[in-house]
């Protein structure tokens, strides 16, 4: 009992010791947050507009990481021996002329879009014809009311009936964005609520926020760019009064009927007509991941690769002026893969498969820079270990902020291809940085989806083992506010330096990673 007594303060203090591999040990300390500060002062500034894909501010970015992808002497693997992996990109957006003229008993009037209606995208059309009021997306008419549809501008509450009263996050969401389609109508223009989260000012803030009011980006292949079939705007409860005016009611009283018991009675208004003129403006522009490659040491081992993933794009500069820096989404990320491209580079002794590190862009507008890579792999994604992807990680959320813990980081994914990966990452967090590892989004039920939302998604896709490093969403995500004094850099260099170990222990196994059994 005695000598059982004695032995335990030993284990606990060698269980309590990092047990970092002494040939990685330079590079592990060559994370800091003078660095990290140092590359964010610059990916952050306004010099670089906030990073919107395709925009002088991004190419700026590329540049920028190219250059001291450079400095470290990785190997440029990208398009004609540049770091550079370059692919096009369609935009669609709203021509700001488009308008909306409505002529109600004689009285015309004119509004203009971003002003009194918006939407992401529309097509080439002119719409003229008597307006309705339909009740909600769900609200169900009869086979008479169907027929006098036709050829008339359909005015909906938006969303279904049931939701109308939902204030959460993702109900308004899908209010915002429901669509009514009745067929032979000849557009739908949707009602937002007068008060609330789901207001047309709220609505339009949300699309600055998003950069959707810019249009809409999709990755350009053969086919052509397909025109929305069908007239869908967000209007404003003016412009809706203003075709409602004539019929006595008001659009409270027309809503109240609509959201009662009593089957709702489609409103027709004859005594004038809406016409909208609208037209789609397209643009093609190039774009480019950036990426560089370190040798591993082993001639056998170095044609497998770990890669290490961060967006470094964010959502440029509104139409009104109001930049978004992006500096924890994601420019925290970004910088990480610049400090550990540093860290791995000055450490004398290389793993022994290879590294890759990489920049996408066009996360913001829909995973973009790592869809084109998993579709034209420089190295065999049957070559690829893992992905490690960081999609920001220099602050705290507000679940967090509460508690006053910043010493954790949300693990998304990590079990769901390979439990191997998880294993390693664990004993990897014990014996360096001590994290807490936070697996709350890595549940399937997750309301968020955060494993569908960052650029490891797409290696997932394609099977490759990924682990998603996120610090969750705080009030500065998405908003001009998120700048970098407000990046926690002494976290994020210990996140920084899991991520190193965990790399330096993928690229020095004997042996691929085990994946899971997936059950018929």
């Amino acid at each position: 009992m005695r000598h059982y007594l004695i032995l335990i303060p030993f284990f606990i203090s060698l269980l309590q010791a990092q047990s970092i591999d002494p040939k990685s040990k330079i590079g592990y300390d060559s994370i800091t947050p003078n660095d990290l500060q140092s590359y964010l002062n610059v990916i952050a500034s306004d010099s670089l507009q906030g990073r919107e894909t395709s925009y002088p501010g991004q190419k700026k970015a590329a540049e920028y990481i190219a250059g001291i992808f450079k400095s470290l002497h990785l190997q440029p693997i990208g398009d004609q021996g540049t770091y550079f992996q370059h692919f096009d990109v369609e935009i669609s957006r709203v021509d700001p002329g488009t308008k909306i003229t409505t002529e109600m008993n004689g009285s015309k009037e004119t509004f203009l879009w971003g002003t009194d209606f918006i939407s992401e995208g529309t097509k080439d059309t002119v719409v003229t014809g008597p307006a309705v009021f339909v009740g909600f997306t769900d609200t169900d008419l009869d086979s008479t009311a169907k027929a006098k549809l036709a050829g008339r501008v359909v005015f909906v509450f938006i969303g279904k009936k049931s939701f109308a009263n939902d204030t959460s996050k993702s109900a308004t969401m899908r209010r915002l964005y429901a669509i009514r389609r009745d067929a032979g109508a000849a557009a739908a223009l949707m009602i937002p609520d007068e008060q609330g989260p789901a207001t047309f000012q709220k609505a339009l803030e949300m699309m600055q926020n998003l950069g959707t009011d810019k249009g809409t980006m999709r990755m350009k292949d053969s086919t052509a760019f397909a025109q929305q079939q069908y007239v869908r705007f967000l209007v404003s409860p003016k412009l809706a009064e203003t075709v409602l005016r004539t019929s006595g009611k008001s659009l409270k009283q027309l809503k109240a009927e609509a959201l009662s018991d009593q089957p709702f009675s489609p409103l027709f208004i004859d005594d004038g007509t809406v016409t909208i003129v609208s037209k789609a403006l397209h643009e093609t522009k190039q774009t480019e991941n950036v990426l560089g490659l370190l040798p591993g040491s082993d001639p056998e081992l170095q044609s497998q690769v770990v890669v290490f993933t961060a967006h470094y794009d964010h959502l440029g500069i509104s139409r009104t002026g109001i930049l978004y820096p992006g500096a924890d989404d994601n420019g925290s990320g970004t910088v990480s893969i610049l400090a550990l491209a540093k860290a791995f580079s000055s450490n004398p002794v290389k793993p022994k498969r290879s590294l890759l590190f990489m920049t996408v862009v066009g996360e913001e507008k829909g995973l973009y820079g790592s869809k084109y890579y998993t579709n034209n792999p420089i190295i065999p994604l049957n070559k690829t270990v893992a992905d490690l992807n960081m999609d920001m990680v220099g602050r705290i959320d507000t679940t967090h902020e509460a508690l006053k813990d910043t010493n954790y980081i949300y693990v998304i994914g990590s079990d769901k291809i390979s439990v191997e990966l998880d294993s390693l990452l664990k004993v990897a967090n014990y014996e360096t940085e001590r994290l807490g590892l936070d697996y709350r989004y890595n549940d399937d039920r997750d309301p968020e989806r955060f494993y569908y939302r960052s650029d490891h998604y797409n290696f997932a896709k394609n099977g490759v083992p990924i682990i998603f490093f996120f610090d969750g969403v705080h009030h500065d995500y998405h908003q001009p506010t998120d700048t970098a004094d407000k990046i926690l850099f002494g976290r994020m260099a210990k996140i920084g330096r899991l991520v190193y170990d965990l790399g330096w222990r993928l690229a020095n196994l004997n042996g691929p990673l085990t994946k899971n059994i997936v059950q018929p």
